[in-house]
C-alpha cells in the first residue's frame, strides 16, 4: 500500500477526467496524481478508429467529434495541445424529411417547411430560448416555475405549443441526436437548462459559424485524452481496471479495482456519467439526494455510423450531406420508422470522403435489435433515398452502439427525466466528504459537449487544489469556483476547512478572499477582503 498513496486518484480517463489531473499537474508538479479507468483505452466518449478510405486509410470519430469557437474551454485546450481543425462541410442544398415521408430539399439554415409550420417553429425557438435565459446554469431549480416544468415532459410542453407535425418532427430528431432520448421522456427544465448552458438552441443544433458543429479536429478528438494522458506520464494512468469499491474516511479515500490493485488518496475525482457511479460500492454511500437524481438521469440510446466512398458524390450532385428526418417509412419488422436521425458530410482533413448518420433514441433500440446485416442495409438505403443509389457503394462501413461500450452505457449524454431536477441542482457538482466529481453532465457551460467535459474537468480540479493548496489558486479561479458551484469546500484539517468555508461564502460578485500561504508551520492564514471588480461575462457561444 506504501507504493499507492496519492494525493489525489482520479476515476475516468475520458476528457473530464485527463483534464483534471493535468489542471492538478500543471498547477502543482509534486502532487502525486493516478486516474484509473475501466476501459483499454483513454477517450471516453470520444474514440477514433482507422477505416479504409478513398486513399488507402484514414481516422474518424464514433464518438464525440466537434467544436466551435464559441466554446471557450475546449478550443482554449485545443491550442494547448497544439490540435487542429477544420470547418465542417455545410455547402450545398440540405435534405428534410419532416411532416411526412416525402424528402424536401433547402439551401438556408431553416428547413423548408409550409408557412404555418415556419411560423410554428420560428416561435418554438423563441420562447424555448426565452426561458432558458431565465435560467440560472448554476442552479437551475431556484426559477419560480422550476417544480411546474420539471414535474412536465418536453412532450408535454409540445403538446400545449407545438401545431403542426413538421415542426414537431424537427425538434424530435434534434432531441433524439443531442440527449439519445424521446421527447416523453425528458423533463422540460432539464430540456431548457441544457439549451441555456449553450446560450440557445441555435448554438446547439448548427453547424454555422459560432455553432456547436463548426469544426472537426484534424485526427480526431481522441487525440485530446491522448496527448493529455501523455502530459500526465502514461506510468500514472491505469487502464482495463475498473474501480469496484470506494471507501472514504475523515482523513483519506481507499480504493479499489476489479483486478485487486487498492490504493489511497487524499481526495478523489469521480470523472464519469452518474449511472456508472451506481456501479462501484461506495462507504459511506453518497446522500440521499444523490441517489434520487441518478435514479432519474439515464444514460442517452445511440449508434454512431460511418460510410466511407471513393468519391464525395452528394457533393458533384451539390448536396450538403446534410440530412434532417423523422425516419420516413419502413417495413422492416419491429421498427417504426427508418434509422437516421440526422446526417452529415463527415469528409476527413486530408479529403477521404464519407458521410455519418445518427442512429438515436427509441430508433436506436428497435434497430439495434436487427441483425448487423439488416441494419447496415437499412441506413444505405435510406441515403440511398435522399443521395441516389451511389450510397450503396461504400468503400468501408462502421458503426458503434454506445449502448454496447463497457463503462459508458449509452450516449451521447445522461438526461434528467422528470422530477430529478431539484436534487440534481443541488447535487450535480457538490464534493461528498473527499469525493468530487467531473464529466460533461456536471458542466455550466455546453453541458454534454466536450466543452463541457473540460470545463467540469478544470472546475473539479480546482475544488482539489482549493483543499490541498489553496496558495496554488489565482483570484479568477475562486471566481470560477464561486460560479460553477453552489457548494462550499472544507477539509479535514478543521482550521483549513474553516478558511475555506469563509473564502467560499463571500455572496458579492465584487468580494473574492485570497488565501495566502506563508510556509511551512505556518499553516495558512486567511488575507483580508477586497474588492475585485469584473464586467467580463464569456457569451456562451459539443
Amino acid at each position: 500500500m506504501a507504493d499507492n498513496n496519492y494525493d489525489v486518484i482520479i476515476v475516468g480517463a475520458g476528457i473530464s477526467g485527463l483534464k483534471a489531473a493535468h489542471t492538478i499537474k500543471k498547477r502543482d508538479p509534486k502532487l502525486s496524481v493516478k486516474v484509473l479507468e475501466g476501459k483499454d483505452r483513454v477517450g471516453g466518449r470520444t474514440q477514433t478508429v482507422s477505416m479504409l478510405s478513398s486513399n488507402g486509410t484514414d481516422l474518424w470519430d464514433l464518438g464525440g467529434q466537434w467544436v466551435g469557437r464559441s466554446q471557450t474551454h475546449i478550443i482554449q485546450l485545443l491550442k494547448e495541445l497544439e490540435l487542429t481543425t477544420y470547418p465542417q462541410f455545410i455547402e450545398g442544398t440540405k435534405c428534410q424529411q419532416l411532416g411526412e415521408s416525402r424528402i424536401r430539399t433547402y439551401k438556408s439554415n431553416i428547413p423548408k417547411l409550409s408557412l404555418f409550420s415556419l411560423l410554428d417553429l420560428h416561435f418554438n425557438i423563441s420562447k424555448v430560448d426565452k426561458l432558458a435565459r431565465q435560467l440560472s446554469t448554476v442552479d437551475p431549480f431556484s426559477h419560480p416555475q422550476a417544480t411546474e416544468w420539471d414535474s412536465m415532459t418536453l412532450d408535454t410542453f409540445m403538446n400545449k405549443n407545438v401545431y403542426t407535425r413538421a415542426t414537431r418532427e424537427a425538434i424530435e430528431a434534434a432531441v433524439r441526436t443531442m440527449f439519445g432520448c424521446e421527447v416523453n421522456q425528458l423533463s422540460f427544465l432539464y430540456y431548457i437548462f441544457f439549451i441555456s448552458t449553450a446560450g440557445g438552441i441555435e448554438n446547439l443544433i448548427e453547424a454555422t459559424e459560432n455553432r456547436a458543429q463548426e469544426w472537426k479536429i484534424s485526427g480526431g478528438a481522441q487525440q485530446i485524452s491522448e496527448k493529455l494522458a501523455d502530459f500526465i506520464g502514461r506510468e500514472n494512468v491505469q487502464l482495463g481496471d475498473s474501480v469496484t469499491k470506494i471507501q472514504q474516511t475523515d482523513d483519506k479515500v481507499t480504493v479499489e479495482t476489479a483486478s485487486g490493485w487498492r490504493g489511497q488518496a487524499s481526495y478523489i475525482i469521480l470523472a464519469m456519467p452518474p449511472m456508472a457511479i451506481e456501479h462501484i460500492q461506495i462507504t459511506p454511500g453518497l446522500s440521499a439526494d444523490w441517489v434520487d437524481f441518478t435514479k432519474r438521469m439515464p444514460m442517452g440510446n445511440m449508434i454512431k455510423v460511418i460510410i466511407t466512398y471513393k468519391q464525395a458524390f452528394w457533393r458533384i450532385k451539390k448536396l450538403s450531406g446534410e440530412i434532417v428526418s423523422n425516419g420516413g417509412e419502413t417495413q422492416v419488422k419491429g421498427c417504426v420508422r427508418g434509422p437516421i436521425s440526422v446526417a452529415y458530410d463527415a469528409t476527413s482533413h486530408s479529403g477521404s470522403p464519407a458521410l455519418v448518420a445518427f442512429i438515436a433514441g427509441e430508433p436506436a433500440i428497435e434497430w439495434a435489435n436487427q441483425s448487423a446485416e439488416v441494419r447496415q442495409k437499412a441506413v444505405l438505403d435510406h441515403f440511398a433515398s435522399f443521395f441516389g443509389p451511389e450510397a450503396h457503394k461504400f468503400v468501408d462501413y462502421r458503426e458503434k452502439d454506445w449502448n454496447q461500450e463497457p463503462f459508458s452505457w449509452g450516449a451521447p449524454v445522461s438526461y434528467v427525466s422528470p422530477g430529478g431536477m431539484k436534487h440534481f441542482s443541488k447535487s450535480i457538482r457538490c464534493p461528498q466528504g473527499r469525493i468530487h466529481f467531473a464529466g460533461t453532465e456536471t458542466a455550466t457551460s455546453f453541458t454534454g459537449y466536450m466543452n463541457g467535459a473540460v470545463q467540469a474537468g478544470e472546475r473539479a480540479a480546482l475544488e482539489i487544489l482549493f483543499r490541498l493548496q489553496p496558495g496554488s489558486l489565482f483570484t479568477e479561479d475562486h471566481i470560477v469556483l464561486k460560479e460553477t458551484s453552489l457548494c462550499e469546500l472544507g477539509d479535514g484539517d478543521s482550521s483549513r476547512k474553516n478558511s475555506s468555508k469563509r473564502c467560499l461564502k463571500t455572496n458579492s460578485k465584487s468580494h473574492m478572499c485570497v488565501v495566502v500561504k506563508l510556509g511551512v508551520g505556518v499553516g495558512i492564514l486567511i488575507g483580508s477582503a477586497y474588492l475585485v471588480a469584473w464586467f467580463v461575462k464569456s457569451p456562451l457561444l459539443h
